[in-house]
């Protein structure tokens, strides 16, 4: 019976031990898993606020580049067509060159459509130098790109002490010897060769015109010489005071000095020069607009 006893108070505490060892590690278990799950709600917070930084990071790149391209991105032709280039560049000129009637035909046909222009410095009014260009893309006055670039064409103005100096500044040439021609319009021109050249002239005016022709090449000046007497029938040159000189050169070139238009007006001379001819004479009268 003592036995029994015995053995059953050992057999009710294995059974107790058993249970309180099973609830430990029912609780161990729970624990465990509860940290496990705060820790991946933790990672998954990081990841998410890794991820956030990330866009937020890769939408401030996106912004930087775009801003960068936008200032690089050079004008659209079809937002500044030739026609606006050369009112803007002519009305610059305007602006920084007030009371002076600059001229405003400069282009030809056979130039290319975007006007631009380079200028000495506008603090002496009574003494500046513009020089043109004509390019195939929009170029802004005084770019320093124009250094490498060819000029068309340029308007000087400079002033002289007296009006004797502005008149010999001009160094007008009145030359009546030679082969009578007539130029048309009842215009009697005079032509006579000299160091390998022929040179026609006449006068209009105060004004006395020439047109050089080289022997060499087998040039003639006389259809220049009529083309330009013809012109001026329907166009009219500044009134020089006193004296004016224009020369103009049969043979064709891309040199803005190869024609050019001198004029005086009392103590200022004025000078265009052109490539082109016929383009120096209407550059000239574009003055008068």
């Amino acid at each position: 019976m003592r036995k029994k006893f015995i053995y059953s108070f050992i057999l009710l505490a294995g059974v107790s031990l058993a249970a309180c060892g099973g609830k430990g590690q029912t609780t161990e278990r729970s624990t465990t898993a509860k940290s496990t799950e705060k820790k991946n709600q933790t990672t998954t917070a990081t990841s998410k606020n890794t991820e956030k930084s990330s866009t937020t990071q890769k939408s401030s790149s996106s912004a930087n580049t775009s801003e960068a391209k936008e200032s690089k991105a050079p004008a659209k032709s079809e937002n500044n067509t030739p026609e606006k280039q050369a009112e803007a560049v002519l009305g610059q000129l305007n602006q920084e060159f007030p009371n002076n009637s600059l001229p405003q035909a400069i282009l030809t046909s056979q130039t290319a459509e975007y006007l631009t222009a380079a200028t000495t410095s506008t603090a002496d009014q009574g003494n500046f130098r513009v020089l043109y260009y004509a390019e195939a893309n929009a170029i802004a006055v005084n770019d320093l790109a124009v250094n490498e670039l060819q000029p068309i064409a340029s308007f000087e103005k400079k002033s002289y002490g007296s009006d004797a100096e502005a008149a010999a500044a001009v160094n007008q040439i009145i030359d009546n010897g030679g082969n009578p021609i007539d130029l048309g319009y009842g215009i009697k021109g005079y032509q006579q060769g000299a160091a390998g050249s022929t040179f026609l002239s006449w006068q209009e005016g105060n004004w006395s015109m020439v047109v050089r022709a080289s022997n060499i090449g087998g040039e003639v000046g006389e259809p220049l010489a009529k083309e330009a007497v013809a012109y001026l029938e329907t166009a009219m040159l500044p009134a020089p005071r006193n004296v004016g000189q224009i020369s103009l050169t049969a043979s064709v070139s891309d040199s803005y000095q190869n024609n050019s238009v001198v004029w005086q007006k009392g103590t200022i001379v004025y000078t265009i020069q052109h490539f082109d001819a016929v383009q120096a004479l209407k550059m000239t009268v574009s003055t008068n607009q």
